[in-house]
């Protein structure tokens, strides 16, 4: 990936997925067919962990409101503004699945959680963003 950071939305695979959101007739379709293919898959490949966290970054703007500045990068989208101009959107149901998906990107079947393993230093501060985000998807 040419861009790389342990935020969110810091490399092109997941600024990619958040393009294919905007462009998506259905973003709740998008969300469910990726899931369900993530939770298919014995080893979750790096684009698909990547579209896992958008997915968990996107449901967790919706259902608590957390606020992300919009990345550094031309033409980014602003994921704050997503509820707003998707008001009838629900991602409730999706809460459980998501919530899964995201612990299978940071189990040791998981090339991204090995790349990030890699780096002793970022590591820790790229997995606790994860754990927040479940916590905070978990919390009723």
């Amino acid at each position: 990936m040419g861009t790389w950071g342990t935020g969110y939305f810091e490399n092109d695979t997941a600024l990619d997925f958040m393009g294919d959101i905007e462009e998506a007739d259905d973003p709740k379709e998008l969300f469910e067919e990726t899931l369900a293919e993530t939770m298919d898959m014995d080893f979750l490949d790096a684009d698909q962990g990547a579209a896992v966290i958008v997915i968990g970054a996107y449901i967790d703007r919706q259902r608590n409101g957390t606020q992300y500045s919009a990345p550094e990068h031309p033409g980014s989208i602003d994921i704050d503004t997503f509820p707003d101009r998707h008001p009838d959107i629900d991602f409730s149901e999706l809460r459980t699945t998501v919530i899964k998906a995201l612990k299978k990107v940071l189990a040791n079947d998981s090339e991204l959680n090995e790349l990030w393993a890699e780096n002793e230093g970022a590591y820790p501060v790229w997995r606790r963003n994860i754990e927040m985000l479940i916590e905070r998807l978990s919390e009723k």
